[in-house]
Formats: structure tokens, sequence, C-alpha cells
């Protein structure tokens, strides 16, 4: 066989005179002495016999020798790209030099057409390097340099790290450049510290909104008693039905304040049909429904299993999330209430959809802070959806939301199933 062959040609033209020196040469094929050749006419048939045995014991190391380097190879390929994070080998010109299966797909390009390429063309679809790129201070420092990108990739966060990488006279020539997708820790992290802050806010507005409760009640119980003893159209009867009005609208603003401190308690639950509580709270909404000339359709799947919370704290979520829908479409529009059983999670997915005027990046991240409030004054308290948010999570649950201005939004509660 030609392969054969050549692996025969090698051995030849390493041994040197095999009957002098009588060495036997190691995997290594170390390098020896250049000794005098001989030529094969003038060996004995003996001595022939003997160099071939010697040249077939080198063949056998030869071909073992390839063996190993070629598993070597096979197992460095696969263990590279059995690395489920995004791995390459970037040269100080951001050329990929070398990259895992996994910088393809995150990429979304075919791992043939990725060496050669710039990093950040290929991984982030850009014309400049990313923000925050480690590589240049990896390789200028010549040690271990990480850093949060500045740019997301494919909506996705990602931590760089930057390894240098010497060749064998000690030459700093590359970097392997591996990215950690963080996306989920973020958003963690910031779910920790809205839940901090909004165990604050309610320890706060609970203290307050009891101080408040009673001096508010007794301003609106005069009222009404001022507003029987007035005549009815006089300038001192239209200052009154102010007064009440606000001081009506200052309790509920305090009745608000109360549920969002509230913290329910286990024993208070029970099973709870999603789809049979989504359809008593439907009556509460048909006044803006109609006045707004509003599409409201359900898709309520038949096989939602019960959820373990207080039935009418849900509602209060429910009533809050299709309300809100309904306000994002002054001009009309879609409002879609959806439900579905999530096997594989165990959960009961509830989804609010509009067709209203969405929300852009900067407003989406705060919907969930208490008082905030993109209504007009008066309009809102900016603590619906705070107080949906802790519901939610008091029933061991989360609320997600997807918006883009000008196509509307989608809120998603996901509630585990009994």
């Amino acid at each position: 066989m030609p392969g054969r062959f050549i692996l025969t040609f090698l051995a030849i033209q390493h041994v040197k005179n095999p009957l002098l020196s009588q060495s036997v040469a190691t995997p290594h094929f170390t390098q020896e002495e250049k000794t005098p050749e001989v030529s094969l006419s003038r060996l004995s048939k003996g001595e022939l016999s003997s160099l071939c045995k010697n040249l077939h014991k080198k063949v056998r190391e030869l071909e073992n020798l390839v063996q190993v380097v070629s598993r070597g190879k096979y197992t460095w390929e696969s263990t590279f790209d059995a690395i489920a994070e995004p791995v390459m080998i970037v040269s100080p010109d951001y050329k990929v030099e070398r990259a895992n299966i996994a910088t393809a797909r995150v990429g979304k390009r075919e791992i043939t057409k990725v060496a050669g390429q710039k990093c950040f063309e290929v991984f982030a679809h850009r014309n400049t390097p990313c923000e925050n790129c480690p590589l240049t201070k990896a390789i200028g420092g010549g040690e271990l340099s990480r850093a949060h990108l500045g740019n997301k990739i494919h909506t996705k966060d990602f931590e760089a790290h930057a390894y240098p990488l010497y060749d064998e006279k000690g030459k700093l020539e590359s970097a392997v450049m591996y990215y950690r997708d963080i996306t989920e820790e973020i958003r963690l992290k910031e779910e920790v510290i809205q839940q901090e802050k909004m165990a604050a806010i309610g320890m706060l507005a609970g203290g307050v909104a009891h101080e408040v409760n009673n001096p508010l009640g007794g301003v609106l119980a005069f009222t009404q008693l001022l507003l029987q003893k007035t005549e009815k159209g006089s300038e001192t009867y239209e200052d009154l039905v102010e007064i009440e009005h606000a001081a009506t609208r200052c309790k509920k603003i305090v009745q608000e304040l109360l549920d969002f401190s509230r913290i329910s308690k286990d024993r208070e639950k029970c099973p709870v049909y999603v789809n049979m509580l989504l359809e008593k709270v439907t009556p509460f909404v048909q006044m803006e429904i109609r006045s707004l000339n509003i599409d409201l359709q359900f898709d309520l799947s038949p096989d939602v299993p019960p959820v373990m919370a207080i039935s009418n704290r849900l509602q209060q979520v429910f009533l809050n999330l299709m309300t809100n829908a309904c306000h994002a479409m002054p001009h009309g529009g879609k409002l879609l209430v959806s439900t579905r059983f999530d096997k594989k999670a165990g959960d009961v997915l509830i989804a609010v959809k509009d067709t209203g005027v969405g929300m852009p990046k900067e407003i989406k991240e705060r919907v969930f802070e208490p008082f905030f409030t993109t209504k007009d004054p008066g309009k809102g308290t900016g603590l619906g959806l705070s107080i949906s948010f802790r519901i939610v999570k008091e029933n061991n649950g989360r609320i997600e939301v997807d918006s883009h201005e000008g196509k509307g939004s989608t809120f998603t509660i996901r509630l585990p199933a009994i």
C-alpha cells in the first residue's frame, strides 16, 4: 500500500548503519550521529535479514506514532467542539484561527466559513470590535483578561475571557477567546434587586397607609355630611364634590398600598382553576372593552390543571393586566387572553396579549417598579403591575413581558401546576 511504502521509506532514511550501531529507535525518534552509509549490495544475507527486521520494527513504531497523533488530534478536536460555550483561537488582528461548533451556532454561520474571518464579524455581526473586548489587553499584557461585552450578541449578554497563547519558542502569537452567556444570570440579579426594592417599599407603604387611612376616612365622612346640608349647584357644593373625589382617590391609593404591603399566607391558598377565574374577571373590563372598541378573544386550553393560589389575589392580577391592555389600545385593537399547560416545566401559562402602542426598552425595564407609570396624571398610580408582580411571586410564579414599540405587548404569567 502507498501509506506503508512511505513509512518504510521514512524508516530507511532514519536508519544509520544498524549493523554497526545495533541501536533501537524509540517512539520519539531522537536524532543520532551521522555514520557512513553502507551499500546494500555489499551486505550478506544475514546482514540484510537483520536490516529488514530492524526496518520492520521501526515501521511499526512509526505506525503506532501516527495512531497516537491521530487519536490526539481527534480527542483535541472532539473536546474543543464539545464545549457548549463559544471558544475561538484569535490572532492579535482579530482573525479567527480556529473556532468550535458553539461559535458557529451563536454566530449563525457555517463552521467551515469561520476561520480567517474577523471574530467580531463572525460572532457579533459587527464591523468593529465588540465593546470592552479583552483581546487587546490580553495580547498586550500577556495575562488573562475578561470583561462583560458592552454590546449584546443576538439579544444575549456575554462575558468574554481572553487567555494568551504562546508558541513553542515562548512568543505570544494569539489568544484563546472564551465567551460565557450571562443573560440568565443578569436577569436573576435584576429580579433579586427588584424583589428587595419592592419588599422595602412594601414595608414603608404599609406603615404610611395605616397612618393615612384613618384621618382620610374622617375627611371623606365629614365631606359627605356637608354635601347633604349644602344646596346643590352652589359654589360650595361643587368645591365639596371636588374634595370628595380627591379623598376617594386617595383612599383608593391607600388601599392599593395596603394590598402591596400585604404578604399572603400559605394557609390561605387553595386550588384555583385559572380558566374559570378569567371568565369571572371579564365582566369587570366589559365597559373598557366596549368604550374603546376592543375585540376580546379567549384561547383557553381545556387541559390546564389547577394552581395553588389565593383566588381573589390572582383575580386582581388578571384584572390589572387586562385593564392595562385596554388602556394601551386607545383607538381600539385586539386583546387575546390565552392559557396552556407546559408539561415539561409543569407550569400553567396565562398570556395577555394586546395590539396596542407597545413599550420602548427603557420603559419595559421599569414597568414593574412601584409608582412608575406612563399614564396621564390622575389616571394611574403606578402600583397595578407592582402589586401583580408581588402576588405572582408569592405564588411561586413569575411574570414576564415582551413588548415592542408600535407592535403591542404580551404579559405572560407562569404558575406551578398542582
